[in-house]
C-alpha cells in the first residue's frame, strides 16, 4: 500500500463516523421538525372545533352551519381520511341530538390526530393528555349527554317496561366508565408532568373533578328512581339536567387546557429541533467539504461491506431490523465486561392471543403489526437501550445501566398501556394485549444467561395470572420454577398410578333441600401426602402442559360417576364440568365431549358445561367459542355461565350464549342476609336472570342466613360449605341418600350402597 493510500485511509477513518452522524442527525431533525409540524396542524384544526362544540352541546337543533377548521398542508390526509373526516363534520353538524353530533365530532378529532401519527410525536409523560383530547373527555360529553336525554326521553312515557328500566344503568355505566378514567388519567398524568405549565392543568382537572362529582350524584338519583319507578312521571331527571352543563364545560375546558398544553410542548420541541437542523447542516457542509470525494466513495464502500458482513452473521431479525437474540447474547457478553455505575436489566415483552390476529387479517398484516411494536418501542426506549426482537412475538429491551429501578418499572407499564390502545395498521384497527417480565442484573459476569433466565420466570410468571402488567423478577420465581418441575414430575406418575381423583360438591335446591347436582373439582390423594387440594399442583400442571389430561382424568371420573348415580337412582340430576377456553376455542370441541358423554352411558341432558364468561373477552377467540356452545346447547348440554355479577359478565353474554343457569359468585353472597348495600346487587343479580328464563345458583354460601335470604329472594340453587365441602363419590352418595330421605317416606335406593 503506498503512501497516499494509507492517507486516504485515515481521511475515510477520521471524516467518515462525523459524515455519517451529520447526515444522520440532519436526515433525523428534518424528519422530527415534519412531524411536529403535523402534529401542529391537527391539535390547531382540533382546537378550531372548539368553539362549535360548545355551542352545539348547549342547544338541542343542529347547528345551521360549520365552517371547517383550517388544516395546514404539514397534515397531509390520504383520500380516504379526508372523506371519511368530511363525513364526521357532517354528522357533527347534522345530527339531531347532542350525543349524536359530538360522536361526529369525536370521529373527526380521532381522524386527525391517527392522520398526524400524533401519539408518536408527543413525549411518553404527555401520551394520555392525546388519549383524552381524541376520546376520553368527548366519550364523557356524550355518554353524559346521553344519559340526560335517556332520562327525559323515559319520564314521557306513561309506563316502564324491564328493558326501559335497565336502559339508564347502562348508559349510566357507560358514562361513569370513562368519567372516572379522566379522574384517574389526570391524576396520573400531571403528576410526571414537568411542574413548568401544569398550573392550568392543575386547576382545571379540579374543577371537572368537582363538576363530575355533582353530576354522579345527580345520576345516582336518576338511577334509583328508574329502578323504583313504574310510570315516566316517578323518574327524577331533573337533577342531571341540572347538573349537565356545569359537567360539560367543564369537561371542555380541561379538554381546550389539554391541547393547549401539547400545543406548547410541541411547539417548545419544534423550535429547538429546527435550531439542531441548522447546527447539523452546517457542520455537514463542513465534513462533506473536506472529504467529499474520496470519503463519500470510501465510507459507502465501507458501509455496505460492514452491513453484509453484519447480515451474513446473521445479528438482525429480517422483518422488524432489530437485532435478534443472537445479537442480544451478543450484547449481553459485551456488557459483562464493563463496570458502569448502575446495572444491565432485560425486559421481556409477549404479545398475547397473536394467532387471532394472524388468523383474522392475514400474516402481511400481521408482520406489519410486529414492525409497528418495533417502531413504537424506539420511541419508548432511552438512545442507549439495545432494543431486540427475540423471536415469534417476544421483544426484548436490555437496558445497559439502569440507577433507578422504579423509572424501569414504570416504562414497562407505559408499553403495555400505549400498546392496548387502537391502532390503524394497514386500514385495520387493532389493539394488543401485552405482558412485561424483567429483571436486573447484580452481577456482571453472571448476567449473559442469568439475566434472560430470570426475565423468562418473570415474563412467565404474569403469563400464569393472565393480566396485561409487568412483573419484576424475584428469586422466589427461580425456586418455584425449580418445585414446580418437580411437582410436575410427581404428578405426571400420579396420574399413572390412578391418584388424580374427581371430587364433588354438591348442590341443592334452596327450597326443597335435596341434592340436584355436583361441580366435580380435582384432588390429588395418595398415602404419603393425603389430600392435595388445586393450588398446590395445577400451576405447576399448566408449566408442563398437563393441565389437558389432568381435566380429560376428571371428566372422565364424573362422568362415570353420573352414570352409577344415575342407574342406582335416577333423579334429576347435573354434574358439573368446568371446561377452559383452551377446549371450547379447538373445533373438535364438541365432538369430544359428546364422545365422552356417551362412552359413559349418559344423555347430554344430565351435564353442565361451566365457563367463565372472561374467556369471551377477546373477540376473536369468542367467535369460534360462542359457536361450539351455541352446538353443545342444541345438544342438550345444561350451559353454566361462572362468576356472575364479578365484572366479566354483562347482558351481552347472557344474550349471545344459551345460558341455562347463571353461577352468582361468593363475592355477593357473603354477608348478604345483613348487608343492605350488598342486598341491592344480589337482588339485581337474581331478578336480572329470573326475568331473562335463567336460574340461579349461589356460590360459597357459608350460613343459614345467607341461605334463608338467598331462598326468599328467589335464588334456585345453594352450594357452599354450609351444604358440604367437595367430598369422594362414597360420601356424595350418603349426602344425597340421607337428604332424599328427609323428603321421602320410601326408602331412598342409594341408602343401601351409602351404608356400605
Amino acid at each position: 500500500m503506498n503512501i497516499r493510500q494509507w492517507l486516504s485511509g485515515i481521511v475515510v477513518f477520521l471524516l467518515a463516523p462525523s459524515l455519517l452522524f451529520a447526515g444522520l442527525w440532519v436526515k433525523n431533525s428534518l424528519n422530527e421538525v415534519r412531524a411536529l409540524d403535523a402534529g401542529l396542524s391537527a391539535l390547531n384544526a382540533a382546537s378550531g372545533l372548539e368553539s362549535a362544540i360548545r355551542a352545539r352541546m348547549l342547544q338541542d337543533d343542529p347547528l345551521s352551519d360549520l365552517a371547517p377548521p383550517e388544516i395546514r398542508p404539514a397534515l397531509q390526509m390520504s383520500e380516504e381520511e379526508a372523506v371519511e373526516y368530511q363525513l364526521s363534520l357532517t354528522v357533527f353538524r347534522d345530527a339531531e341530538t347532542v350525543h349524536g353530533a359530538l360522536r361526529g365530532a369525536r370521529s373527526a378529532i380521532r381522524l386527525l390526530f391517527q392522520s398526524a401519527k400524533i401519539s408518536s410525536v408527543i413525549s411518553p409523560q404527555a401520551s394520555e393528555l392525546a388519549y383524552l383530547i381524541s376520546d376520553t373527555l368527548p366519550t364523557v360529553i356524550i355518554e353524559s349527554s346521553a344519559m340526560v336525554h335517556g332520562g327525559l326521553r323515559l319520564a314521557e312515557k306513561p309506563e316502564l317496561n324491564l328493558w326501559d328500566k335497565m336502559a339508564i344503568p347502562v348508559q349510566g355505566g357507560q358514562f361513569k366508565v370513562s368519567a372516572d378514567t379522566v379522574t384517574r388519567v389526570t391524576n396520573m398524568t400531571i403528576g410526571m408532568l414537568p411542574e413548568a405549565g401544569t398550573a392550568d392543568l392543575r386547576m382545571l382537572s379540579d374543577n371537572y373533578r368537582a363538576s363530575n362529582g355533582i353530576y354522579q350524584n345527580a345520576g345516582s338519583r336518576l338511577l334509583m328512581s328508574t329502578s323504583a319507578a313504574q310510570t315516566g312521571q316517578d323518574i327524577e331527571a331533573g337533577p342531571v339536567l341540572d347538573a349537565w352543563p356545569e359537567l360539560a364545560n367543564a369537561t371542555m375546558d380541561l379538554w381546550a387546557g389539554s391541547v393547549a398544553y401539547l400545543t406548547a410542548e410541541l411547539e417548545e420541541r419544534r423550535s429547538a429541533t429546527s435550531l439542531g437542523v441548522v447546527l447539523a447542516g452546517t457542520v455537514g457542509l463542513l465534513v462533506i467539504a473536506a472529504a467529499f470525494g474520496l470519503a463519500i466513495v470510501l465510507s459507502r464502500a465501507v458501509a455496505e461491506r460492514t452491513q453484509k458482513e453484519f447480515d451474513k452473521l446473521g445479528y438482525h431479525d429480517p422483518l422488524t431490523g432489530l437485532p435478534n437474540r443472537r445479537g442480544l447474547m451478543s450484547a449481553l457478553e459485551v456488557e459483562a465486561g464493563t463496570e458502569p455505575e448502575g446495572f444491565p436489566a432485560l425486559m421481556l415483552l409477549d404479545i398475547r392471543r397473536f394467532k387471532a390476529i394472524n388468523n383474522r387479517y392475514g400474516d402481511e398484516v400481521g408482520d406489519s403489526v410486529l414492525r409497528s411494536i418495533a417502531e413504537d418501542l424506539a420511541v419508548f426506549g432511552d438512545t442507549d437501550d439495545f432494543i431486540v426482537r427475540t423471536g415469534g412475538t417476544e421483544f426484548a429491551i436490555l437496558r445497559r445501566n439502569v440507577t433507578d429501578q422504579k423509572s424501569f418499572h414504570e416504562l414497562g407499564e407505559k408499553i403495555v398501556q400505549h400498546l392496548a390502545r387502537e391502532r390503524n395498521v394497514d386500514g385495520f384497527d387493532i389493539s394488543l394485549e401485552s405482558c412485561i417480565g424483567y429483571a436486573i442484573g447484580t452481577v456482571r459476569q453472571q448476567a449473559t444467561e442469568q439475566l434472560i433466565m430470570d426475565a423468562t420466570l418473570a415474563l412467565r410468571s404474569v403469563k400464569q395470572r393472565n393480566t396485561l402488567s409487568v412483573c419484576q423478577f424475584h428469586p422466589n420465581m427461580r425456586a418455584q420454577f425449580e418445585k414446580n418441575t418437580e411437582i410436575a414430575k410427581d404428578l405426571l406418575e400420579a396420574m399413572n398410578s390412578g391418584h388424580i381423583l374427581a371430587w364433588f360438591q354438591p348442590q341443592i335446591c334452596a327450597k326443597s333441600d335435596t341434592v340436584v347436582g355436583a361441580e366435580a373439582l380435582v384432588r390429588w390423594v395418595d398415602a404419603e401426602n393425603g389430600v392435595r387440594y388445586p393450588g398446590a399442583f395445577l400451576p405447576a400442571a399448566e408449566e408442563a402442559g398437563y393441565m389437558e389430561r389432568v381435566d380429560r382424568c376428571v371428566r372422565k371420573q364424573a362422568l362415570a360417576m353420573t352414570a352409577r348415580l344415575r342407574e342406582n337412582c335416577p333423579i334429576p340430576f347435573h354434574v358439573g364440568l368446568n371446561v377452559t377456553a383452551s377446549v371450547l376455542i379447538d373445533e373438535d370441541c364438541v365432538a369430544l365431549l359428546l364422545e365422552e358423554v356417551e362412552a359413559a352411558g349418559l344423555k347430554p341432558d344430565c351435564v353442565s358445561i361451566e365457563i367463565l364468561e372472561a374467556v369471551m373477552i377477546d373477540e376473536f377467540a369468542a367467535t369460534p367459542i360462542k359457536a361450539n356452545i351455541a352446538k353443545l346447547s342444541e345438544l342438550g348440554f345444561f350451559i353454566e355461565l361462572d362468576d356472575f355479577g364479578t365484572g366479566h359478565s354483562s347482558i351481552t353474554s347472557l344474550r349471545d350464549l344459551k345460558v341455562d343457569r347463571v353461577k352468582i359468585d361468593r363475592s355477593f353472597v357473603r354477608g348478604v342476609d345483613s348487608d343492605p348495600e350488598l342486598q341491592k346487587f344480589t337482588r339485581a343479580l337474581i331478578q336480572l336472570a329470573r326475568s331473562l328464563d335463567i336460574s340461579t345458583l349461589a356460590e360459597g354460601v357459608e350460613t343459614e342466613a345467607e341461605r334463608t335470604w338467598l331462598a326468599d329472594h328467589g335464588c334456585d340453587v345453594i352450594q357452599g360449605f354450609l351444604v358440604s365441602k367437595a367430598v369422594p363419590e362414597a360420601d356424595l352418595f350418603k349426602q344425597i341418600a340421607e337428604r332424599a330421605a328427609r323428603t321421602e317416606t320410601p326408602p331412598h335406593p342409594l341408602a343401601a350402597s351409602a351404608s356400605v
